[in-house]
């Protein structure tokens, strides 16, 4: 190597090893087969994410022209893979952090689906004032009290405001049940990403005269990771 690309590259080791996450350094991350670009502003894409993906996939199989609200966005890497994937889709993603939406954006443009999908910035569903067939979500889900357990690449890089609700970890998932059936058609589905051991909690808050039993897809490690519910 040249005396100068080996600065540059004993500039980014020392990056690494101080803990950033490879995907900060390098700028990018692989979601669903599409390469997004990550900063510190979003959360790194996950591979269990994609089981929101492929179960939406699945059940939007049988809807003409589904309408697709991603609650909390992020890098929009589920808003934007479902873009691509389904044609007719009308998509629209959320989030409270005007800087998380700059890189949705972004990766909606860098995908070729930016005319395709509307981008809303506010808390969970409030400023949303549609109806949509799906609404999907990975929300905030570690508790307060977890985050120094964390390994530090999350701990100390990703956002706060994308990993806890500086609570229990469960404050979304109350909020989603309650006011999901108020921006669902019927019949339409609530799916969300949850956090290793929550499935039972979170399906104690579910209000069964609202939704039909609820229905955990667990990931390639046996966690159950997503939960699907339909509303009645």
């Amino acid at each position: 190597l040249s005396g100068e690309l080996l600065t540059m590259y004993q500039a980014l080791i020392a990056r690494r090893a101080a803990g950033e996450p490879l995907q900060y350094i390098v700028g990018t991350q692989e979601f669903y087969g599409l390469e997004f670009e990550v900063t510190p502003d979003v959360l790194i894409p996950r591979p269990e994410t994609e089981l929101i993906v492929e179960e939406t996939l699945r059940l939007a199989a049988n809807i003409a022209q589904p309408v697709i609200l991603d609650v909390g966005t992020g890098s929009g890497c589920i808003a934007v893979t479902l873009a691509r994937e389904l044609d007719d889709a009308q998509v629209i993603a959320t989030d409270i952090s005007p800087a998380a939406l700059a890189v949705a954006r972004r990766n909606a443009e860098r995908n070729g689906v930016a005319d395709r999908i509307e981008f809303i910035e506010g808390d969970l569903l409030s400023e949303v004032t549609r109806r949509a067939d799906f609404i999907v979500s990975n929300p905030p889900y570690i508790a307060e009290a977890e985050v120094p357990t964390l390994q530090r690449e999350v701990r100390d890089w990703e956002p706060q405001i994308a990993l806890t609700d500086f609570g229990d970890g469960l404050q979304f998932y109350r909020r989603l049940l309650a006011d999901a059936p108020n921006h669902l058609n019927p019949g339409g589905y609530l799916i969300f990403e949850m956090g290793y051991q929550q499935a039972e909690t979170i399906k104690a808050f579910v209000d069964r005269n609202v939704w039909r039993d609820p229905k955990a897809l667990s990931d390639l490690q046996g966690i159950a990771r997503t939960l699907v519910l339909t509303l009645r």
